[in-house]
């Protein structure tokens, strides 16, 4: 029995045949209006002898069925010229633009709600694809993370490059006027340049799955694909094999961060402050720095000293410690003085310190 294939929809082509069909609509009526008003006033001069002010005046007046009765047609010809010229001809046109003016705002705001908009957008942030599970709790914490940093996003435009969405963003994503989406492929060149890549200052590349190895397969070719647009802006690429790390940097990837679903921190780090996240990752493994609790007690000693004593006897970096009512405080105050019961210090793999000695350091 075969193995069920996915489905793949046909690229996303950006046919624009019935908004390009609305806005010659539009412009048709417009024309042939501003025909029939000249020719209105032209008729209001030469038949009801007005001056050219008055003959404007009175068609505008005509037109917009507003009628003050200050001015009107009286001779045959001039009624004849405004029943023909704007009660037949200017209020059907009229119509006709308003009709298809509005239609044509419906039209585009239900193509954007369904990603099917190109959108003109500049230093944004690109995400290309979606999780699979819970995409829009995941993308809505990942974004208010993004703008509440300490790095200037809070005004940063985004867009979600994707299909997983036909019928528009999720409930959690839609009421955000700072995200939009884009559904179509990765391998859609259409795509991509309606996405703004060229002009986006981070592109993210999001793992659909991540306990699936073959999306870091996708993941090399849309870098690669990036790349050969000679685009330049830093891309930040999920990688769910460690073995392909040194393979999607190769390919053109600005930083290679571990899919944690549960902490979309990560890939935020990795937005404003390059190179955190690869800090963050080694604190996550046990082959890199770790961040360990040592039970010490430290009274009337400033962090600053604490600090000092600790770096010079290459026992590590102290980042926090608990007081005696068990509330963690981290990177406090250089010169305040501490009450501390346990210090977290970051090691590496060479630096042994032990409760005893750093409790004879911070004693000494």
């Amino acid at each position: 029995m075969g193995r069920p294939t996915r489905s793949r929809t046909r690229p996303l082509r950006f046919r624009r045949s019935v908004v390009r069909d609305l806005r010659n609509r539009i412009r048709f009526a417009l024309v042939g209006l501003l025909i029939l008003v000249g020719l209105h006033v032209v008729s209001m001069v030469a038949f009801e002898h007005l001056g050219l002010g008055e003959a404007i005046w009175l068609t505008f007046t005509t037109i917009t069925t507003t009628g003050y009765g200050d001015y009107s047609a009286k001779t045959t010809a001039g009624r004849a010229s405004t029943i023909v010229l704007i009660y037949l001809s200017g209020i059907f046109l009229l119509t006709q633009a308003a009709s298809a003016f509005f239609e044509f705002r419906i039209l585009r705001r239900e193509r954007k709600r369904r990603g099917e908009w190109r959108w003109d957008m500049r230093d944004h942030i690109v995400f290309v694809n979606a999780p699979a599970d819970e995409p829009g709790d995941y993308l809505r914490r990942l974004l208010d993370q993004l703008h509440r940093s300490h790095a200037h996003f809070a005004a940063v435009p985004s867009l979600i490059l994707t299909e997983a969405f036909p019928d528009g963003l999720p409930p959690d994503l839609e009421d955000d006027p700072l995200i939009v989406q884009l559904k179509g492929r990765f391998d859609d060149p259409a795509a991509l340049e309606a996405a703004g890549v060229d002009q986006a200052q981070v592109l993210v590349i999001l793992a659909e799955n991540e306990g699936d190895r073959l999306s870091d397969s996708r993941t090399f070719d849309i870098i690669h694909r990036l790349r050969e647009r000679g685009i330049t802006a830093r891309i930040i690429a999920e990688c769910v094999d460690d073995l392909n790390r040194e393979r999607l940097k190769r390919a053109g990837a600005s930083a290679i961060v571990r899919p944690l679903r549960g902490y979309p921190e990560m890939i935020v780090r990795a937005i404003v402050a390059p190179g955190t996240e690869w800090i963050i990752e080694r604190l996550f493994s046990s082959e890199g720095d770790e961040c360990l609790r040592f039970d010490v007690a430290v009274d009337g000693l400033t962090w600053s000293s604490v600090v000092t004593a600790v770096l010079e006897a290459n026992y590590g970096t102290p980042v926090g410690y608990a007081d005696g009512q068990g509330q963690l405080h981290s990177n406090p105050p250089p010169q305040a003085p501490i009450a501390a019961t346990a210090l977290f210090i970051l090691v590496d793999e060479t630096q042994k310190p032990t409760n005893g000695a750093l409790q004879r350091l911070l004693k000494g």
